[in-house]
């Protein structure tokens, strides 16, 4: 179980303050920085970090940094095994700038609540919540990589579009029809849907219908090509087809082992 050390949210310290700790913490730290702060590292380097930046210190590290006037951040100290940072392939001990700073300061405000209140379960909920940052931080931290004016443009619109496309999944989505509401090309819509979600929008929608086919197949009043039809497939034959390829066993397989 992730356990906290310490936190702090929307803390302030004296103007222009100065955290210097050599050796580090016997803990994992992580800071939202909230106004801007200079961060100096063992190599010499310095980084002029603004605020929504982000640092994930590892045991041990040096950590030094100085309010470059107000001193204001959000951070938690916590203790986990180092195979648990790893799964998410989070950057260490360097500035990075992930896309949902709002979210994760979110979750700051949530875990300090937690630790100051001690309410019932906290251990286990402050574990979740922090389990969640690092997803958030992962996911934050692969968009990091997108270059920002095309995450200010194409991003929020292809996101909007493709959880109405998935929400509605039984609706007759096409390329050309989302290409369309984008007012972008195919090769376009295929480059950023790759890009963003690491998919085509063909194979998310394939996926969406079969698992709302699986529902709808828990109720024996409604019929296996019913429930074809009402998760977005037209062709029975097609549907069988599909989903013993992606499912392993036919639709009647399916719904004897009732899984």
């Amino acid at each position: 179980m992730i356990t906290i050390d310490y936190c702090g949210y929307h803390t302030h310290n004296p103007d222009r303050d100065t955290i210097l700790r050599p050796s580090g913490t016997t803990s994992y730290l992580f800071l939202l920085i909230l106004s801007p702060m200079t961060f100096y590292f063992p190599n010499k380097s310095t980084v002029s970090a603004k605020p929504g930046a982000c640092i994930l210190y590892s045991p041990g590290n040096h950590q030094h940094y100085q309010a470059d006037n107000e001193f204001f951040n959000s951070y938690v100290h916590f203790f986990c095994d180092h195979e648990i940072i790893k799964q998410y392939n989070i950057k260490q001990n360097t500035i990075f700038y992930p896309d949902n700073t709002e979210e994760l300061n979110w979750l700051l405000k949530k875990i300090y609540q937690e630790y100051i209140n001690k309410f019932s379960k906290a251990a286990q909920m402050t574990d979740l919540y922090i389990h969640q940052l690092l997803i958030l931080l992962h996911r934050g931290q692969l968009r990091e990589t997108i270059p920002n004016e095309q995450r200010q443009n194409i991003y929020p619109e292809l996101l909007s579009l493709r959880e109405q496309m998935l929400a509605s999944c039984e609706q007759p989505w096409t390329v050309e029809k989302m290409c369309k509401i984008l007012n972008i090309g195919k090769s376009q819509l295929y480059k950023y849907y790759d890009l963003f979600f690491h998919s085509t929008p063909k194979e998310e929608l394939i996926q969406a219908r079969l698992q709302k086919a699986k529902y709808l197949m828990k109720n024996d009043a409604v019929t296996i090509k019913q429930a074809a039809y009402d998760s977005g497939f037209n062709n029975i034959c097609h549907f069988n087809r599909i989903f013993k390829s992606q499912c392993g066993c036919t639709p009647g397989d399916y719904r004897e082992e009732g899984t």
